[in-house]
């Protein structure tokens, strides 16, 4: 979980704030508990000390003896075990005199005085769990002829009432520095989520960026982050103007050898049909399969300068109409072949990227089947989820042809490669798909199809929609 909070950015300040916020209200928690506990015991203190004097302003001295009266003006010292006593004692522990409410109570250890001196203690007492708190002070009098009779004087009372207002104060404490710390918190995920706002704005723009809905990122960001977004912006600039400048580059140089391959193509056509005597056939073959080689080499070129960069110019394509315009022109050039067509397209199935790359790469897949069948193709593409979670594009072209063997399956999907000579080619169209889809993040995969021939399979990750 924690893991998790911290790839996060909002996560790692929310969880930093919360750690800062349990601290440091754990802190004044204690010290207020502790202040308020001192503060009640001090407040104790001196009720007990006040009642110490209550009691010897009752006193007497007669014949040498203190004299205290049997029942004392405070209420609680005449009821019986009312939780408030009071004992005078000898220094030598003697017992001289107990109120009534300390009738059953067993006398308190007097500690070690010296004369004036007071004690303010927490005791235990034989009952029970109970604690008592004490205060001891003590006293000599005086006789009306000036001998001194020392004595102590103790008042106990339970600290029950006392735990009692100290819990009843920690409890209020706490409630209230929970609900602070809730308030906080929530203040601050607030904060962030305002603080951090221009970085998801960033993030989506980029994504529109990415699936075409925009060109440039727009400059309404903080003072911190506008040198980025600008940054940003003037690469997204020269990145267009370099992959123009590459498209109008090769298209010139397209342009320039189209014409005389046209013308040279026309020439051989025409030797093919009889016209022209003069040509020998033999060469004319030649001539036009140096002549494929050279517009396969032009396509491939082309197709490479608009694929490498398409990041920044991809939009969603449906995958069906240009499907059937595929099949429609393959089936006009392979009239001579009775194929059956199994089309299994999803017609809300899509290819977000480059329209032409699509083209490059069902194209090439399907001329192969084309090539390849007996008289069956099949073509199948689904939006499927993977076992992540996310969304991927799946393409299927199968034929009912004689197979790839396991042996060759790698080297046809190399430059270069063929598994079938009967037919004429470089062996370069595979490649080309398969440099198309690398540059999606794609694969290709070649097994055994149920037809019986080939199977081409194309895994293709799909981008995440703009919020």
């Amino acid at each position: 979980m924690l893991a998790r909070l911290t790839r996060s950015l909002s996560g790692r300040l929310l969880t930093a704030a919360l750690a800062v916020l349990l601290i440091f209200l754990s802190l004044t928690g204690y010290v207020l508990d502790r202040a308020f506990s001192k503060s009640v015991e001090m407040a104790a203190r001196e009720r007990l000390e006040t009642r110490l004097y209550a009691i010897l302003a009752v006193t007497e001295l007669r014949d040498g003896r203190l004299l205290l009266p049997e029942n004392l003006p405070e209420p609680d010292f005449n009821r019986l075990d009312s939780g408030l006593y009071a004992f005078v004692q000898g220094p030598d522990g003697q017992e001289l005199w107990r109120s009534q409410s300390a009738i059953a109570f067993t006398a308190p250890t007097l500690p070690a005085l010296t004369p004036g001196e007071q004690r303010f203690v927490r005791n235990d007492t034989n009952s029970g769990s109970a604690r008592m708190l004490a205060y001891h002070r003590r006293l000599i009098w005086e006789d009306d002829q000036g001998g001194e009779i020392p004595f102590i004087t103790s008042i106990l009372q339970s600290d029950v009432p006392v735990m009692a207002e100290i819990h009843g104060f920690r409890g209020t404490l706490w409630r209230w520095l929970g609900g602070i710390c809730i308030v906080l918190l929530v203040a601050q995920w607030l904060i962030m989520r305002w603080g951090l706002a221009p970085l998801r704005h960033l993030a989506r723009e980029i994504r529109q960026i990415e699936t075409g809905a925009q060109d440039q990122l727009s400059g309404n960001y903080p003072t911190e982050l506008l040198r980025t977004t600008s940054n940003l912006n003037l690469l997204i600039s020269n990145e267009r103007r370099q992959r123009q400048k590459y498209h109008d580059t090769l298209a010139d140089l397209a342009h320039s050898l189209k014409t005389p391959l046209a013308v040279l193509r026309g020439i051989t056509n025409e030797a093919a049909s009889g016209k022209d005597p003069g040509y020998n056939k033999d060469a004319t073959a030649s001539m036009e399969e140096q002549i494929v080689q050279m517009d396969q080499i032009i396509s491939y070129q082309l197709q490479r300068a608009s694929g490498a960069n398409h990041a920044l110019s991809m939009q969603p394509v449906a995958i069906q109409p240009v499907v059937d315009k595929l099949l429609r022109n393959l089936q006009k050039v392979y009239a001579d072949k009775t194929v059956q067509l199994t089309n299994q397209v999803d017609p809300e199935c899509s290819f977000v990227g480059d329209e032409r790359d699509l083209l490059e790469v069902l194209g090439n897949l399907l001329d192969n089947a084309f090539k390849a069948c007996h008289k069956q193709i099949s073509i199948c593409a689904s939006a499927t989820q993977t076992e992540a979670g996310s969304q991927q594009l799946e393409i299927t072209v199968d034929d009912d042809g004689d197979g790839v063997p396991v042996e060759q399956r790698r080297h046809v999907l190399e430059r270069g490669g063929r598994a079938d000579t009967r037919h004429s080619g470089q062996g370069i169209g595979l490649a080309v798909a398969v440099d198309i889809i690398s540059s999606y993040g794609g694969l290709i995969g070649l097994s055994d199809s149920a037809l019986g021939g080939a199977s081409f399979n194309i895994t293709i990750p799909q981008q995440a929609k703009p919020d």
